[in-house]
């Protein structure tokens, strides 16, 4: 979580607060920890759920979240743990 409080602070998340960003990258890293053999739809999917679950508590639109949870992903992925 480290890297993205660090890329929040620099200002490459965007305008919420970070606790709102932190919420959604422990959805993000949550679904894709729980499904590891799940295709990147199916991941979304599951993804979507659970926002809309959350939906009430949020404060980050589905576009950026989507987009936010997308680079999450992908930090994990080539990193191999998260952060």
């Amino acid at each position: 979580m480290a890297y993205w409080r660090q890329a929040h602070a620099e200002g490459r998340l965007g305008h919420q607060g970070f606790a709102d960003y932190a919420q959604l990258l422990k959805i993000g890293y949550d679904v894709y920890l729980a499904y590891p053999r799940a295709s990147e739809a199916q991941l979304y999917r599951v993804l979507q759920d659970a926002y809309h679950q959350c939906a009430p508590m949020l404060s980050v639109p589905w576009d950026e979240a989507r987009w936010l949870v997308r680079h999450a992903w992908q930090h994990l992925a080539h990193s191999g743990r998260c952060h």
